[in-house]
């Protein structure tokens, strides 16, 4: 599934979930995240898109529902129009992924303790989902697993009252593109990034997140790593793929075990 169109797709497990909610006058919240916890994968703009096809409000996504801490969740939440789709981007990118986790948690909790009744549609941008609070999972709705750039696998988020842990049925897929540079949420999107690197460097107030020079340029470091490996994985993929070769000659040839590059093609 794409969300290149103007308007969620028919038929798809995730367009009845919003549907009904849109029907009952009810919150919605979706989790988006990435297994290996990796950057560059196109999450904020996944975010960006998905609330711009949910948000039913004459003005659409603006920068007034962006937000990069919980408590600005909170009070966009609070402040602006029913029908309204906010997006919280990164949760505390600068923190560890205990502290992120546990700050949107308590946002949350806070959300529901009202009664969730606002008709507000929420995107979450998290950490990678194995380092979520499973209460978390528990009161949002619906979760995306970024698997690849531009492309995640959709589940529902069901508690399982006998066990006490939630349930992750999955749904479809989705695939996304960038975002023109023409549109209006493309400056919504350049006012996230900047407004997060200010958060990162502690120009905010409210930033907890200010960062070391030598901080900075591990990130840069790991995110140039990560992208030499998805590279690496996706030649390898294509090798396996075109060539007659078998999973164990290939995996000499790169020094990789067997195992290993199973995992990868």
């Amino acid at each position: 599934m794409s969300v290149e169109a103007d308007q969620l797709p028919d038929g798809y497990p995730f367009t009845k979930l919003y549907r009904k909610r849109v029907a009952e006058n009810q919150d919605l919240a979706i989790i988006i995240s990435d297994h290996q916890n990796r950057r560059g994968t196109g999450k904020t703009i996944f975010s960006l898109k998905l609330a711009s096809l949910m948000d039913r409000t004459k003005e659409g996504i603006t920068q007034e529902k962006v937000a990069v801490g919980p408590d600005q969740l909170l009070e966009s939440y609070m402040e602006l129009p029913k029908g309204s789709a906010l997006v919280l981007d990164e949760a505390e990118a600068g923190l560890s992924k205990y502290e992120a986790a546990s700050g949107v948690n308590k946002a949350m909790r806070e959300l529901v303790s009202m009664g969730r009744i606002q008709e507000k549609y929420l995107v979450l941008n998290l950490p990678a989902s194995s380092e979520l609070d499973r209460d978390l999972k528990a009161l949002c709705d619906f979760w995306f697993m970024v698997q690849s750039k531009g492309k995640a696998l959709g589940h529902f988020l069901r508690w399982n009252p006998y066990s006490e842990e939630p349930r992750t049925p999955k749904t479809d897929s989705w695939e996304w593109s960038d975002i023109p540079e023409s549109s209006d949420l493309r400056n919504v999107y350049d006012y996230l990034t900047s407004e997060k690197l200010a958060h990162l460097r502690g120009e905010r107030e409210e930033s907890s997140q200010r960062i070391t020079a030598t901080e900075a340029k591990n990130m840069v470091e790991k995110a140039k790593e990560e992208a030499r490996t998805e590279t690496r994985n996706e030649l390898l993929g294509s090798v396996y793929d075109d060539l007659d070769v078998t999973q164990k000659e290939l995996a000499n040839s790169v020094g990789l075990s067997r195992s290993r590059l199973a995992d990868i093609v």
